[in-house]
């Protein structure tokens, strides 16, 4: 019975592509022996599972420092807001921007953030946090990008320093003269004057009421 060609050439490839392995027999001497079946040992991989003896943070971390709020935490209260980067970063001196910027939240909101988004001018920053390198950090904090955020931190503060008006406060309606026309439990900005003049928020070109000091949609200082 003639042999099957295509049986004779897969068996001649099988016998080309068949691993080897080398082990010592009972005698000590070096043997060549198929790697099939594999042994167990060559399937053997040590995974450390452990933390290492000295820790090392990317981020800067203290207990004199609190940290800046985390996303998504509504739930926590935790409304990451300007205001909240301006509350953060005056815990910090002028030489502590490395350290101030060593954070990873801190880090997710510049880039983000709706008014002013950093993400395409983060890389330099990232970089010297990486290898902290404080000369390359603050050199990267005078930049015209992250001097517009500090000139909005400093409008920010100044503004909430100042009085603003109390929308909380209601008049009673014994208080009021008969045909005032004020109505009762309103707030005196909706009655307010028609000579009363709106401003126009330099940032967002939201028109707010004379008596605010802060934008009323975005959030940020009237320009004086």
């Amino acid at each position: 019975m003639k042999e099957d060609p295509y049986n004779l050439r897969r068996n001649e490839l099988d016998e080309n592509t068949q691993e080897t392995r080398r082990e010592k027999d009972s005698y000590g001497n070096e043997v060549s022996r198929l790697a099939r079946p594999l042994p167990v040992e060559y399937l053997l991989v040590d995974i450390p599972a452990s933390t290492p003896l000295t820790p090392q943070s990317t981020f800067y971390i203290s207990d004199n420092i609190t940290p800046f709020l985390i996303e998504n935490r509504l739930i926590d209260g935790q409304i990451q807001e300007f205001s909240s980067l301006c509350s953060y970063m005056q815990q910090f001196s002028k030489e502590q921007f490395l350290e101030a910027v060593s954070d990873f939240h801190l880090l997710i909101f510049i880039a983000t953030m709706d008014m002013f988004p950093m993400k395409d001018h983060m890389l330099p920053l990232l970089e010297a946090i990486r290898t902290k390198d404080r000369e390359k950090a603050v050199e990267w904090s005078c930049s015209e990008q992250w001097a517009t955020v500090e000139q909005l931190i400093s409008e920010t503060t100044a503004s909430t320093s100042q009085p603003t008006f109390d929308t909380s406060s209601r008049i009673s309606s014994s208080a009021l003269p008969e045909g005032s026309g004020i109505a009762v439990g309103t707030d005196p900005i909706v009655n307010s004057p028609p000579d009363q003049r709106l401003w126009t928020c330099s940032h967002c070109t939201f028109l707010n009421a004379a008596d605010f000091a802060m934008c009323e949609m975005c959030g940020l200082p009237r320009n004086t």
